[in-house]
C-alpha cells in the first residue's frame, strides 16, 4: 500500500517535471521563431540574397560545416582557429589577472601601486588598441616566436596583435571580479583562522581564495564572453587569413550574406558554449554559496 502510494508520488513528480522541462523549453523557443518568420518573410519580400538571404539558404551553410568556403577552408576549420586564439589570449589574461587581483584585492600598498594605471587604461575599448598592436606587433606569430617562419598549424595563424587585443578585452573582467572578490571576503572568516593561529599563506591559501573564487568564476565567465567577442576586431588585423571573424569580413566583401549570417550564428552558439562551461565549473565549485544563502 505505502509502495503504491510512493509509486504515485513519483510518477506525480516525474510528470510536473516533464510538463516543466515543455513550458521552459517552448518559453525558449517562442523568440527565436518570431524572429525567422519575420526573417524569411522580409528575405521573401526583398528577393535579394546579396542583402538578405532565405533562411533555408543560412540552415544550408549550417548544415554542411565541412564544405569549403569560397576557398578559405571549413566552418569547422575557422571555428577552431578562432577558439584556439581566444583561448590562448584568454589564458594569458587569467594568468595575469588573477594574481595580481589577489595581490591589490589584499595589500592596500599594491593596491596604491596599480589602481591609478588600472583605472587609466580600464575604459579603453579592446577595439582602440589595433592600430597599437599593428605598429608593434606587425604581422608576427606565435610560431615565429619559437623560429618557425612558414607553418600550417594552428600557431601560425595566431598574430600576436591578436592575443593583444584578446588578452585586453579579457583581463580586466576577470582582474576587477579577483579584486572584488577579494575584498569581500567577510571578516569574521579572517578573525576566526587568525585565532586558530593560520599564517599568512595559510589564511591566502585556505581562506581568501576560497572565499573569493565565486567571484573570481564570475570574472572568468564575462572576461571569455568579452574575449570571444573581440575575436572579429583582431581577425581583422592585417595578415590574418583564416579564423570566423575574417571569413565574415570576407563573406561580406563578395556579399555572400548566407555565409555572413551562418558565420554570426555559429560565433554566438560558441561564445554561449564556452559561457555554458564556465558555468558549469563555476556552479560545481560554490555550490556552497548558493546554501549560505
Amino acid at each position: 500500500m505505502i509502495s503504491a502510494r510512493l509509486e504515485r508520488q513519483q510518477m506525480n513528480l516525474n510528470w510536473r517535471s516533464g510538463i516543466k522541462l515543455t513550458n521552459t523549453i517552448v518559453l525558449a523557443l517562442i523568440i527565436p521563431i518570431i524572429i525567422v518568420v519575420i526573417w524569411e518573410f522580409f528575405a521573401v519580400r526583398l528577393d535579394n540574397p546579396a542583402l538578405l538571404p532565405k533562411v533555408e539558404a543560412v540552415i544550408d551553410r549550417l548544415a554542411h560545416p565541412f564544405t569549403d568556403l569560397l576557398n578559405t577552408g571549413s566552418y569547422l576549420r575557422h571555428i577552431v582557429i578562432s577558439a584556439s586564439r581566444v583561448i590562448l589570449g584568454f589564458i594569458l589574461a587569467m594568468l595575469i589577472g588573477i594574481p595580481l587581483g589577489l595581490l591589490v584585492g589584499r595589500y592596500v600598498l599594491v593596491h596604491r601601486l596599480f589602481s591609478p594605471i588600472i583605472e587609466i587604461l580600464r575604459p579603453l575599448c579592446p577595439i582602440a588598441w589595433i592600430p597599437f598592436a599593428l605598429v608593434i606587433f606587425k604581422t608576427y606569430t606565435v610560431a615565429e616566436i619559437f623560429g618557425v617562419r612558414y607553418t600550417t598549424s594552428i600557431f601560425g595563424h595566431i598574430q600576436l596583435g591578436m592575443l593583444f587585443v584578446i588578452f585586453y578585452g579579457g583581463f580586466f573582467p576577470v582582474f576587477l571580479n579577483t579584486v572584488h572578490g577579494v575584498k569581500s571576503v567577510k571578516n569574521i572568516l579572517i578573525e576566526s583562522a587568525l585565532l586558530l593561529g593560520a599564517d599568512k599563506n595559510q589564511l591566502f591559501r585556505k581562506v581568501i581564495v576560497p572565499s573569493a573564487l565565486p567571484a573570481i568564476l564570475t570574472g572568468l565567465r564575462i572576461g571569455l564572453g568579452v574575449s570571444w567577442m573581440v575575436i572579429i576586431a583582431a581577425e581583422m588585423l592585417p595578415g590574418s587569413d583564416a579564423g570566423i571573424g575574417y571569413l565574415i569580413m570576407f563573406s561580406y566583401e563578395l556579399a555572400e550574406m548566407d555565409i555572413l549570417i551562418a558565420g554570426m550564428m555559429l560565433i554566438g552558439a560558441v561564445g554561449a558554449m564556452l559561457s555554458y562551461v564556465v558555468k558549469l565549473i563555476a556552479d560545481q565549485t560554490s555550490f556552497w554559496q548558493a546554501k549560505e544563502r
